[in-house]
């Protein structure tokens, strides 16, 4: 019988090893510190397994796995928010291709659902890979029809300018990060000097690595500072538990020294009625009276030293949840900084990209419940590039700046204004009649022509095109920002320095 269950237990063990080989040998590639003990832990359960040095490797691997498992679903989150800036910088570039465009926005509608594992978020990947490659193969067949149509080029320049835009604004956020990296120093120079687009293509490549190891290294802190506040927490539960069973015993102590005082009462009450004569009666007495005075004694001990216990453990309670608030009031700070700083364009001050989003998202909440009027304007400084070829980027910097100083000045109290990227500039106003969303537009288009440019001694006007539209019925975030965005290039192609609204297009 004996053998029987042996032979069994050696079969199962068996089954097991080859389980956790195979299952271990299916996740390598997760991380090279989990890579290595996998390895490790394949060496003790193969052949002959030695379980003693495999219960040593599952438990390192599992302390690994329990740090990285936030990495993991950060990374799916970051993963996600890339492709889908990536869809949306895609879908303005493609905006004269229906087809494409409705696929683009399709992706991007897969992309704000729930993604269930790391392999749905590859077949994203995959997906917009393959968008990308049909937008490049419009491009390349545009390209080759050049001579017949002198326009041609004019996607494609689109694409090197808004990957140019979108390098130069996340140089400039990691700039401020680490000022000393001489990866970003170099790239930030031949952005200025001008780059072929395979040296645009390996910056791009330079930065999402940063992006990644941030990412991770991110993770990693977060993981190690929940983990000190769940041992804080359970440190408090220990000590709460010890009070409770501290707070049990003395109970039972007092039980005890009540039924021994009710004791000795009763005693003295027989003495009385049975006692003839007074001095067995005195010595009954005495001997209860001392009898009762050691209980309330050892009673008064037991309290005092419960006491003494209680003011210990409520100190160092008090102590550890002193501890505790102080790591949560930290880790909040860093989080608010965080946000700040993710949400904020690092040379202008004003809120960025991402910022502009998350607003855009509520606001766009707001007026499904109450449809009141809310309005997107992009604004476009004209012939930007000419300031930082003749100039220099310095000079195109300093020009963003004062642009969106002005800009701050002139928006009103409920306004939204964010860096979009380059250039340009977003504005979200809610509830304003369309007539005074154009006046207000037509007042700082021509704020911003008379401002006092002058660079190298050269007077210089610097004008603005401007496309606004408002929400309609059946609008989304998305629909509106491309109608706002082809508001803005009629803008440009009738000549600049003006603005064009729903109104100017239904006239």
């Amino acid at each position: 019988m004996v053998e029987k269950q042996l032979k069994t237990y050696k079969q199962h063990n068996e089954l097991l090893s080859q389980f956790i080989v195979r299952l271990s040998a299916f996740y390598e590639g997760f991380s090279d510190q989990i890579d290595a003990e996998l390895r490790i832990l394949r060496g003790h359960l193969s052949g002959t397994p030695n379980f003693t040095l495999a219960a040593i490797s599952i438990t390192k691997l599992n302390s690994a796995i329990q740090n990285q498992d936030l990495t993991l679903k950060k990374y799916a989150s970051d993963a996600t928010s890339a492709l889908e800036n990536a869809m949306k910088m895609l879908q303005k570039i493609v905006y004269e291709n229906e087809e494409l465009k409705k696929q683009v926005t399709n992706q991007l509608i897969a992309l704000n659902q729930p993604i269930g594992d790391i392999f749905s978020l590859y077949s994203l990947f995959q997906r917009a890979l393959d968008l990308h490659r049909i937008a490049l193969a419009n491009e390349i067949s545009n390209h080759n029809v050049v001579a017949e149509e002198p326009g041609a080029s004019k996607t494609k320049d689109s694409l090197y300018k808004s990957i140019l835009e979108e390098l130069n604004q996340l140089i400039a956020s990691y700039a401020q990060k680490k000022p000393t990296d001489k990866q970003l120093t170099h790239i930030k120079q031949r952005l200025s000097d001008g780059m072929t687009e395979d040296q645009l293509l390996k910056s791009c490549i330079v930065i999402l690595r940063m992006i990644v190891q941030d990412a991770m290294a991110e993770a990693s802190i977060t993981g190690k500072v929940i983990q000190s506040l769940h041992n804080s927490l359970d440190k408090i539960g220990s000590d709460i538990q010890l009070s409770i069973e501290g707070s049990r015993h003395q109970y039972e102590q007092r039980q005890a020294g009540r039924a021994q005082l009710q004791q000795q009462i009763e005693v003295m009450e027989d003495a009385v009625s049975q006692s003839h004569t007074l001095e067995d009666l005195k010595e009954q007495t005495q001997f209860c009276v001392n009898t009762i005075a050691d209980t309330l004694s050892q009673q008064f001990k037991n309290d005092a030293q419960g006491q003494t216990s209680l003011v210990n453990l409520l100190s160092s309670m008090q102590s550890r949840i002193d501890k505790l608030q102080k790591q949560t009031l930290l880790y909040k700070k860093k989080l608010t900084e965080q946000l700040m700083l993710s949400q904020t364009d690092p040379l202008t001050g004003l809120p960025n990209r991402q910022a502009y989003d998350d607003k855009l998202s509520k606001a766009y909440q707001r007026w499904q419940d109450n449809k009141q009027q809310l309005t997107v304007a992009i604004i476009d400084i004209d012939h930007f590039k000419t300031i930082n070829d003749r100039f220099g980027h310095t000079a195109g910097d300093k020009t963003l700046q004062v642009v969106s100083n002005q800009l701050k000045q002139l928006l009103s109290d409920g306004m939204f204004m964010a860096r979009w990227g380059g250039e340009e500039f977003t504005i979200l106003v809610s509830d304003m009649a369309p007539q005074q969303v154009r006046s207000m537009l037509e007042n700082i288009r021509a704020t911003l022509a008379s401002l006092p440019f002058k660079f190298k001694q050269e007077k210089i006007t610097i004008t603005a095109s401007i496309g606004a539209t408002n929400f309609k019925n059946g609008d989304t975030p998305e629909t509106v920002f491309d109608r706002a965005d082809s508001y803005l290039y009629k803008a440009k192609n009738s000549g600049r320095n003006r603005v064009i609204t729903d109104q100017d297009i239904n006239e």
